[in-house]
Order: structure tokens, then sequence, then C-alpha cells
């Protein structure tokens, strides 16, 4: 059960931290929208097979897998804010 909730962690850096990586380089890119659709679709079939290997252990090693990603997304959200207000002086 505990890896579950690792295993969401984990999928959750590869979700958001590929979302703000992506976000970053949108504006030196050709093609922004096909670049952040691109982007979208890797980072969804990489958790969306990280959620298939999981789901053997049932509905609650699914929620502790999603309980991991919301943790980091909470952290990503707050360390993002922290920079950019940081950044604003």
């Amino acid at each position: 059960m505990l890896l579950a909730f690792f295993v969401g962690i984990i999928l959750g850096i590869v979700f958001f931290g590929g979302l703000y990586v992506s976000g970053q380089k949108m504006n030196k890119v050709k093609h922004p929208g096909l670049f952040m659709a691109a982007s979208f679709f890797v980072r969804i079939a990489i958790v969306a097979a990280g959620v298939f290997l999981i789901r053997d252990g049932g509905f609650q090693n699914m929620l502790l897998a999603l309980g991991g990603m919301i943790l980091v997304r909470l952290v990503m959200t707050a360390k993002v804010k922290k920079r950019t207000k940081n950044a604003g002086h």
C-alpha cells in the first residue's frame, strides 16, 4: 500500500514537473500549441501506465497514488508561487 503512495509521488513529479518544464520551454519552440499538446499526451500516457501497473491492488492503491500526486501538486504549486513572488521583488 505504501508503494502505491510512492508511485503516486513519482507520477506526480513526472506529470507536474513535466508541465513546469514544458511551460518554461514554450517560448523557445516554433509551435507552442503543438508542443504543449504533445507534452500533455506524453505526461498522460506515463500516468496512465503507472496507474495501470498499480491497479491490481484495488481502488485503495489507486486512491493512495492519487494522494501522492495531489501532495506533489500542492508542494510544487507552493514552490512556484514562492519563486514567482521572490522574482517580482
